[in-house]
């Protein structure tokens, strides 16, 4: 199925909450290697940062991406690259990255 849906892409293990927002920059250059470019990114994205599930002391960076599955995937190689841990890619629930699915829509809208 190649339909754009919400996922996330977990990295786990930073050693603390400060250490996965500073590796939220170099992610968010990979994502957008270009902040000012005109009209939207090609695959609308957040980051955020939460408790690291398999060790509470540590911390997990979490990407939220609208789009296909593959391209999805094709994310994690880089995404590990440039934070030295492994990253999974979830399925998640759209609510909770609203920002993305509206994002999408008023995109899509403009695209029309």
């Amino acid at each position: 199925m190649n339909h754009a849906r919400v996922y996330e892409i977990r990295v786990d293990g930073f050693a603390s909450l400060a250490e996965a927002i500073a590796a939220q920059d170099p992610i968010a250059r990979l994502l957008c290697p270009d902040e000012w470019h005109r009209g939207p990114c090609e695959i609308p994205w957040s980051l955020g940062v939460a408790d690291d599930p398999s060790d509470p002391e540590r911390a997990a960076l979490v990407i939220g991406v609208l789009t296909t599955r593959l391209k999805a995937l094709e994310l994690l190689r880089p995404i590990g690259e440039v934070t030295g841990c492994s990253a999974e890619l979830v399925e998640a629930d759209p609510s909770d990255h609203e920002e993305l699915v509206e994002q999408h829509r008023i995109e899509a809208l403009l695209a029309d």
